[in-house]
C-alpha cells in the first residue's frame, strides 16, 4: 500500500532536487522517466538500487529522506566526521553505508549546500580554519538563491566591483553567514530532547571574535521563519504533484495521465537463497498457479509442494496484490498494473481473481463497466492499448442478508475513455455467491461510481469527495485505496488517497458509507505545515479497531507522506474516531511516528483485545524495522494518551515522536514487511517481507505486562521463481483462513521499469501461496 503521488510531467525546479544517499526507490517511491530502461545506473528490478544517480532530472523524488522536524533522523551523509547538532553520528554505528555515495546530500531547488530538514542547516560557505572573514575562499559552494545559481547570497555578481556600496553589501554577507548554523526541529518540537549543546560559534560580524552562542541560536520567531522559507523554496515542485486533466502533454510527447501512486507500491530487494535463514519444513509450503510456471519449484528438488491449476491465468497487464478469504475458503486476489503505478495502466479490463482451493478451481472475474464493456483501452494510440483500472484492495463483510459479501476499491477506475459510450468502472464494487451456480459473480446493482456515490451526499460534501476534474470527464472518486468495516455500525471507512484536483488540496480524505452505498461522512485531510514546511498527506492504509464501542468506533489510519519536493518523509500512523449517530470523523490522536530516526510505519493489524502492532521500515525503504506495540491499556491505546489531536495539531504536533510500549526485538532481518496478519486462534503476528522472508511473532500478557517471542524468518524461496532480470517478484498482503489454517499470500511477477511506459499489455505469471498454520505454529 502505497509517495508518491506521481504525474508524467515533471513541474518546477524538481530537476535541481536531490535526493538522500540511499539512492531511488523502486515502485511506489519511484519516478519512471522513459529513459531509465536505457540509463547505464539502471539496476535490475529484482535487486535494490543503491547507487542511483540522485542529480539531474531523472532524481528519483521519492527516495527515503530525513524527516521534517524529526529531531533524531539521520542525517543522509555517512561520513566518520559527519555529526548532527546533538554531537551523535547521523547513522547508527551498524547502519551499512558500503554501497552507497556518502556525498550525495539532500539538497533544495535551485540551492547547491546540503540541507538537513530536522537536524542542521547551513547557510554560506563553510568556516573551516583555513577560511578568511568573508567565508573563506577555498570553498566555492556558494548558498544561492533558487533561480540565481552564478550569484552567491551576500557575494558581488562582479568581484571588479569595489567602493561604498560593496563594502556595505559584504558586511551583511558576513553578518548572515555568521548564524550559519541554524536549527529547524531539534528542540521546538513538542516531544523532542533539546539539542546536547548550542551551535558551535561562527565568526562575529567584521572578525570582532567569536560569537555568543546564546546570540546565535535563533528565537521561535526566527526559526519559524526559516522553516517557511524552506518550504517556500521547494515550492517549485507543487505543481507537479497537482491533479491534471487527461489533456495536454509533457516532454516526449505522452499525453499527461491522472497522477496517482502505486498504493503500497514495491520495494525491489532480493531474496536470499530458500533454506539459507531456516530450513524449510516438510509440508509447509504449497504454491498454485499455470501449468508449466513454477520455475525450479519444478526441479522436484524442494520441499514446497506445486500444484498446476488448469486455467489459471491472470490478465493482460495484471499483477496480483492484496488477498482476502471468504468463509467458505475461496480466496479472491485483486490487480495491480505491472509497473506497480496506478496512473501507469498497462492492461486492458478491471479484473479480481477468484480461487476455489477446495476444488482447485480459478477464475478470473472481469468487472464490465456500465455499459457492459469489458475491455476499456485508451483509445489515444500513444498509449498503445492499455486502460482498464485497477483493483486496490478487497475485504469480506457480511451483507444485509446475512451472506458473505465480497467488497474491493479501484484507485484508478477512469483511464481516458469515452464514458458516454464505454461507461464508468465502479470506485467500490461488490461480489455476491451466485445461489443457482454456487459461483461468485459482480453484483452491479450493490456496486458504485463516484458519480452514483455523490448522489448520496449533501452538495458541498459532493464536490469535495467527487469532483469533476476536466471537461468530459466523469467525477473522481480520489482514488479509493483501502477499505474496513467499523465493527459496530457495519458501515465502511474508505480512504481517499488521491487530492481534490488542480486548485485543491493533494492531501487525501477519509469516507464512510453504509453498506448500500450512502455517504454518512467525508473528512478532508486538512493542510499540514510542521514548522511552517509544507508536506503532502496521502491517506494509504485504514484497520478498524474490533474492540471498538457504539458511537465511538476506532481505526488507525496510515499515510504515505511526501515534501512540495516529493521527497519522501517518514510515513506516520494516526487515530480516529467515527460516531455513527452524529455522522462524524474525528482524529483522536495526532499523526506520530514510532521514533525519529527516519523509520516508516508500513503497515498494521489489531489483535483481540485491540492490541495494536505496527510494521516499520527502515529510513533506507527496503529493510524491515522492528515491530511497534500500542496495547490498549484501558479504554485507549497511548497514541491517544500521549500525543492526542489537541490545538493546531497539523503544524503544532503533527509527524512528532510516540514511543511504542514495546519494540519487538528480532523483527528486523529481512525486507519491508508486504504482509501483517493475525492468526485468531493462536493470536500470533504473521510477517511477511518483500523478499520472501516468513516470520512468526508470539504475543503473551497483555497490556502493561506483554512479552514476545520472535522465531526465526523462513525463506519461501522466491528466487526458484524468479524470471528475466528486467521482472519483480514479491509477496503482497496475505489473508488468514482460520478455519482451515491457512495463511494465503499472493505472489506477483511485475516489470516495474523494466521497460518504458506504456507498453502493448503481455501477461505475466502470477502465483498464490498457501502456508499450514499448524506446521508453522507446530509448536503451539
Amino acid at each position: 500500500m502505497p509517495a508518491k503521488i506521481r504525474s508524467d510531467a515533471d513541474g518546477g525546479e524538481r530537476g535541481h532536487t536531490t535526493v538522500g544517499r540511499y539512492g531511488r526507490r523502486r515502485g511506489r517511491d519511484a519516478h519512471d522517466g522513459r529513459d531509465r530502461a536505457g540509463r547505464s545506473d539502471a539496476a535490475a528490478p529484482d535487486a535494490p538500487d543503491t547507487g542511483a544517480d540522485a542529480a539531474g532530472p531523472d532524481a528519483a523524488p521519492g527516495a527515503a529522506g530525513p524527516a521534517v522536524g524529526a529531531p533524531d533522523a539521520a542525517a543522509p551523509a555517512g561520513e566518520a566526521g559527519d555529526r548532527g547538532p546533538t554531537g551523535q553520528g547521523g547513522l547508527p554505528a551498524d547502519h551499512d553505508t558500503d554501497d552507497h555515495d556518502t556525498d550525495d546530500h539532500d539538497t533544495l531547488p535551485g540551492r547547491g549546500k546540503q540541507v538537513r530538514i530536522g537536524r542542521q542547516v547551513r547557510f554560506g560557505k563553510s568556516h573551516a580554519d583555513s577560511d578568511s572573514d568573508d567565508g573563506g575562499s577555498g570553498s566555492h559552494d556558494h548558498d544561492t538563491l533558487p533561480g540565481r545559481a552564478r550569484i552567491p547570497i551576500g557575494g558581488d555578481p562582479d568581484p571588479s566591483e569595489h567602493g561604498r556600496r560593496a563594502r556595505r553589501r559584504g558586511r551583511a554577507g558576513r553578518r548572515d553567514r555568521a548564524a550559519e548554523a541554524t536549527w529547524i526541529g531539534a528542540a521546538e518540537l513538542p516531544g523532542a530532547d533539546p539539542p546536547k549543546g548550542p551551535p558551535e560559534p561562527s565568526a562575529a560580524p567584521d572578525g570582532a571574535g567569536a560569537a555568543d552562542p546564546e546570540r546565535t541560536r535563533p528565537s521561535r520567531r526566527r526559526l519559524l521563519v526559516t522553516a517557511a522559507g524552506l518550504g517556500a523554496a521547494a515550492g517549485g515542485g507543487l505543481i507537479a504533484g497537482r491533479l491534471l486533466s487527461s489533456e495536454g502533454s509533457v516532454p516526449g510527447g505522452l499525453p499527461r495521465g491522472q497522477p496517482s501512486a502505486p498504493v503500497g507500491g514495491v520495494t525491489a530487494g532480493p531474496s536470499v537463497p530458500a533454506g539459507s535463514v531456516t530450513r524449510l519444513p516438510e509440508n509447509l509450503l504449497t504454491i498454485y498457479g499455470a501449468p508449466g510456471s513454477f520455475g525450479e519449484f519444478d526441479s522436484g528438488q524442494s520441499t514446497v509442494r506445486v500444484t498446476e491449476v488448469p486455467g489459471w491465468g491472470f490478465g493482460p497487464g495484471q499483477a496480483a496484490f492484496m488477498s482476502a478469504v471468504a468463509a467458505d475458503g475461496t480466496v479472491f486476489v485483486t490487480t495491480t498494473p505491472f509497473s506497480d503505478d496506478q496512473s501507469k495502466l498497462t492492461g486492458t479490463d478491471m479484473e479480481i481473481e477468484v480461487f476455489e482451493p477446495d476444488i482447485e478451481r480459478f477464475t478470473r472475474l472481469v468487472i464490465p463497466s456500465t455499459k457492459g464493456r469489458l475491455s476499456l483501452p485508451r483509445l489515444d494510440p500513444i498509449y498503445r492499448g492499455v486502460g482498464g483500472g485497477d483493483t486496490s484492495d478487497v475485504i469480506v463483510a457480511p451483507g444485509p442478508d446475512g451472506a458473505q459479501r465480497v467488497l474491493f476499491t479501484s484507485l484508478m477506475p477512469y483511464f481516458g475513455w469515452n464514458t458516454a459510450l464505454d461507461g464508468e468502472l465502479p470506485s467500490v464494487g461488490q461480489l455476491r455467491r451466485d445461489q443457482q451456480g454456487q459461483r461468485w459473480v459482480y453484483d452491479q446493482e450493490e456496486s458504485w461510481t463516484a458519480a452514483q456515490l455523490a448522489t448520496t451526499a449533501p452538495p458541498y460534501v459532493a464536490a469535495q469527495a467527487f469532483p469533476v476534474l476536466g471537461p468530459l470527464q466523469p467525477r473522481s472518486s480520489r482514488g479509493p485505496s483501502s477499505i474496513a468495516r467499523l465493527p459496530r455500525s457495519g458501515h465502511l471507512v474508505i480512504t481517499q488517497y488521491l487530492g481534490k484536483g488542480a486548485g485543491g488540496t493533494d492531501n487525501g480524505a477519509l469516507l464512510v458509507v453504509d453498506p448500500a452505498g450512502h455517504v454518512l461522512a467525508h473528512w478532508q485531510y486538512p493542510e499540514v505545515r510542521p514548522l511552517g514546511i509544507g508536506l503532502v498527506v496521502n491517506p494509504r492504509e485504514v484497520v478498524a479497531d474490533p474492540t471498538s464501542e457504539p458511537d465511538d468506533e476506532r481505526f488507525v489510519l496510515i499515510s504515505d507522506v511526501r515534501g512540495l519536493d516529493y521527497s519522501t518523509q517518514p510515513f506516520p500512523i494516526q487515530e480516529f474516531s467515527y460516531s455513527a449517530s452524529r455522522g462524524s470523523i474525528t482524529p483522536c490522536s495526532t499523526a506520530v511516528r514510532a521514533v525519529q530516526d527516519g523509520s516508516r510505519m508500513e503497515s498494521a493489524v489489531f489483535g483481540a483485545d485491540g492490541t495494536l502492532y505496527v510494521a516499520r521500515t527502515k529510513i533506507d525503504g527496503l529493510r524491515a524495522e522492528t515491530v511497534a506495540v500500542y496495547p490498549k491499556l484501558g479504554r485507549e491505546r497511548g497514541l491517544v494518551t500521549r500525543t492526542p489531536a489537541t490545538g493546531n495539531w497539523p503544524v503544532d504536533t503533527w509527524g512528532i515522536a510516540n514511543q511504542p510500549d514495546y519494540l519487538v526485538a528480532g523483527t528486523d532481518q529481512g525486507g519491508l514487511v508486504r504482509s501483517i496478519t493475525l492468526d485468531p486462534r493462536t493470536g500470533a503476528v504473521l510477517l511477511a517481507g518483500l523478499d520472501g522472508l516468513v516470520q512468526v511473532v508470539r504475543p503473551a500478557g497483555r497490556g502493561t505486562r506483554m512479552t514476545f517471542r520472535t522465531g526465526q524468518p523462513i525463506d519461501v524461496g522466491l528466487n526458484m521463481l524468479r524470471g528475466p532480470s528486467t521482472r519483480y517478484v514479491g509477496v503482497r498482503r496475505g489473508a488468514i483462513d482460520p478455519l482451515r489454517r491457512s495463511l494465503w499470500l499472493p505472489v506477483n511477477q511485475m516489470v516495474l521499469d523494466g521497460l518504458p511506459w506504456p507498453y502493448p499489455p503481455f501477461k505475466l505469471d502470477q502465483w498464490l501461496m498457501r502456508v499450514d498454520l499448524d506446521v508453522l505454529l507446530g509448536d503451539d
